[in-house]
């Protein structure tokens, strides 16, 4: 029983983002092909669809076991499609294999270093499970929604019934908790408070593993050495409760943390990378504007102040890529990732 519940946990964390993102990854240039950035795009991409197919589904008053077969076969399905058109790609058209040279001694040591790290933030993460007062909320939610098989109509803290609650409902992030819960038969709980943390944090790395590699693109030495610049700061970030290292240990499973910890981050990311085809007056790659758009999305279900803040980082970004590339034709695409994050505080003005 326990493999099997390990089994599908895999399955649904590691097997299908990297299956989606292999995908897409295949259509964007340069190393962007590796499989960190296969697992974030995957991961962005997914929560987008969980957001997209949950909320109308918990307007609608559907049961939570349809958000579940409908999440996982559309999860699995896309994954394989994700592969498959990979391999189709690669076989159409071939990449040349870059051959990096080995590590020196000192590199890995560097990165031993950084491993080590990172295992005592997994371990004070996921074995110490912090308490937060917030957990009365986001985790009953997610084991009320396992539990009774219904979504926003039960008030955590008394168990009572109520109107479907549509300030919390546009912004469904328990019930993802409460979706891997249901296909591993692991208790909510124990997926808010252990399995989260550990996915959770390690594509946070991820993240900012793939910016420092641009930051420091051809000193392949030196991004060891800012992974663990990044991981002081983060074991050392709680000088007060509302820092994002503070999220990122101790609130791991709530959509705040999600989204000052990947959200953020990750759309620092893809604005460098779009920023860096247009300083070189190259064609942004129609998989990166996918990533944004699923990124606004991704915000949304992480947040309903989410959206408005991706709103903010996509006009900032917008309006300094005019100013110096001079792309007029970058408007359709950027108003087109906006979307999102428009109609979801639409629906929040309106049915709140």
């Amino acid at each position: 029983m326990l493999v099997w519940q390990i089994g599908v946990l895999l399955l649904f964390t590691a097997a299908v983002p990297l299956g989606i993102g292999a995908g897409i990854a295949v259509f964007v240039d340069r190393q962007e092909k590796n499989a960190g950035f296969m697992w974030m795009a995957g991961y962005l991409v997914l929560f987008a669809a969980f957001q997209i197919l949950a909320v109308p589904l918990i307007i609608k008053g559907a049961r939570f076991s349809t958000l579940v077969r409908w999440f996982a076969a559309l999860g699995i399905l896309s994954a394989m499609a994700g592969v498959l058109v990979r391999l189709w790609r690669m076989k159409r058209v071939p990449v040349l294999q870059v051959v990096k040279p080995r590590m020196e001694k000192r590199e890995i040591i560097l990165w031993a270093v950084f491993g080590i790290m990172l295992l005592i933030q997994l371990f004070l993460a996921g074995y110490l499970s912090f308490a937060d007062g917030d957990d009365a909320y986001f985790v009953t939610t997610a084991t009320i929604a396992d539990g009774t098989d219904k979504m926003y109509v039960y008030l955590p803290y008394t168990g009572g019934t109520t109107s479907l609650d549509m300030r919390h409902a546009l912004a469904p992030f328990p019930l993802y908790i409460a979706f891997l819960a249901r296909v591993t038969g692991i208790h909510a709980a124990t997926i808010a408070h252990i399995v989260l943390p550990v996915v959770l944090i390690p594509l946070t790395y991820c993240i900012y593993g793939l910016i420092g590699s641009r930051l420091f693109k051809g000193k392949r030495g030196q991004l060891p050495v800012f992974m663990i610049f990044t991981a002081l700061l983060i074991l050392w970030g709680n000088y007060s409760l509302y820092t994002a290292e503070t999220f990122l240990m101790t609130r791991t499973r709530q959509g705040k943390a999600a989204l000052g910890n990947i959200m953020v981050p990750a759309f620092f990311l893809l604005a460098y990378l779009v920023g860096e085809r247009l300083a070189e007056n190259k064609k942004v790659e129609k998989a990166l504007w996918i990533l944004l758009f699923s990124l606004t999305v991704f915000s949304c279900l992480c947040s309903t102040f989410g959206g408005f803040l991706a709103a903010v980082l996509l006009g900032v970004f917008g309006l300094c890529a005019l100013i110096a590339y001079r792309r007029w034709r970058l408007l359709p695409l950027l108003a087109v990732c906006l979307l999102p994050a428009a109609v979801y505080m639409g629906m929040y003005m309106i049915l709140k």
